[in-house]
């Protein structure tokens, strides 16, 4: 599939629905977009690759070389970080050591 093709549609993932709790202030999409993009990037750091909003559809996963990828969800970016680095990243690993908080 060509590129053009594949961001008109699709079905998302499950991890980029914004949460929907009743009675209480939910956060946009994009809010709860770019928090999720925080997290990823500061377990993502010691790698030295960094996530970024791509379009408010994709992400773009740059490596320190400067190899990058776009994907269009969050379980493609953790092969996106192999695909860049050579070497893979475990998130969970990675998330013991890094405050992902907030």
């Amino acid at each position: 599939m060509c590129g053009i093709c594949g961001s008109l549609g699709g079905e998302e993932h499950w991890s980029s629905g914004a949460g929907r709790i009743q009675g209480a202030s939910v956060p946009t999409r994009r809010a709860e977009r770019a928090k999720r993009i925080r997290v990823i990037n500061r377990v993502l750091s010691a790698a030295r690759v960094t996530v970024s909003d791509w379009q408010g559809r994709f992400y773009l996963v740059a490596g320190p070389t400067g190899k990058q990828q776009v994907v269009d969800s969050l379980p493609h970016i953790w092969q996106a970080v192999q695909e860049v680095t050579g070497r893979g990243v475990d998130p969970l690993a990675q998330a013991d050591r890094v405050n992902v908080g907030s």
